[in-house]
């Protein structure tokens, strides 16, 4: 492999062969990323626009079915909202006192 480096490297025409080639093999590959990249796009927009025509209101059954979801988040971090809303209210009253003291 080395020398194989060695003889691009030391050789003018070989090295601008090489080059070719891969800047070949980088718009080929580009290409096909891209390609692949617009198909994936074109397969998620049908699929929304497939939901949106079939269903009476999509919204609302991605409301409905994120609902559970939400009530339990908001239940696991209710805990921590109060601590939040707490601390909040003590800065305030801290920087309040603060102020009136000057």
């Amino acid at each position: 492999m080395q020398d194989i480096l060695d003889l691009l490297l030391s050789n003018k025409v070989y090295t601008g062969i090489a080059v070719v080639v891969g800047l070949g093999l980088m718009i080929f590959i580009m290409k096909k990323v891209f390609k692949l990249f617009m198909i994936i796009i074109v397969v998620i927009v049908a699929y929304g626009v497939f939901i949106y025509v079939t269903e009476d209101d999509p919204w609302g059954k991605v409301k409905k079915q994120m609902s559970p979801a939400m009530e339990k988040l908001d239940d696991a971090t209710q805990d921590l909202q109060q601590e939040a809303i707490d601390k909040v209210i003590d800065e305030v009253d801290k920087k309040l006192k603060k102020a009136g003291n000057k």
